[in-house]
């Protein structure tokens, strides 16, 4: 897993974790090489993953022509970016080949619900990343699902 543990370290969201929050993350995740052309998740079905970039380019496509595009190692396609009540909100389409830590949905949003260190830490970068890559996902009135 020392792929994923760099993934992490490199990852916005992810990198202010202490060694043991990070140790506790490495098992939720498996990874995946994907290839271009490939859909990870489609818009209105069930959300069952969330997915951290390790290489390639990831096509996130929202409502009303919204796109954000992922290609950074760390990058996450993840929590109020593509899903909202337990449905995809966007379809993320593999541009490049590649390989992704696929992560259950729910792993994540049990582990950012509670009063933690780390859940603030993981929402305080949640944040910062959609700040940099994705600002109009900050308002939910913009991301045309609400």
């Amino acid at each position: 897993m020392d792929g994923l543990a760099a993934c992490l370290s490199e990852s916005i969201i992810f990198n202010g974790l202490d060694t043991q929050d990070s140790d506790t993350l490495l098992p939720l995740f498996s990874r995946w090489t994907v290839m271009p052309g490939e859909i990870l998740a489609r818009t209105g079905h069930l959300a069952q993953y969330f997915f951290l970039l390790e290489k390639g380019t990831l096509l996130v496509a929202m409502a009303e022509g919204r796109a954000v595009v992922l290609n950074s190692p760390g990058d996450f396609a993840g929590l109020s970016m593509v899903s909202l009540g337990g449905k995809n909100t966007a379809t993320i389409t593999v541009l490049e080949k590649g390989a992704v830590w696929v992560v259950p949905c729910r792993d994540i949003l049990d582990m950012t619900g509670r009063d933690t260190p780390a859940a603030a830490i993981v929402m305080d970068g949640w944040q910062q990343f959609l700040a940099e890559k994705a600002p109009f996902c900050l308002d939910p009135a913009e991301t045309g699902i609400v």
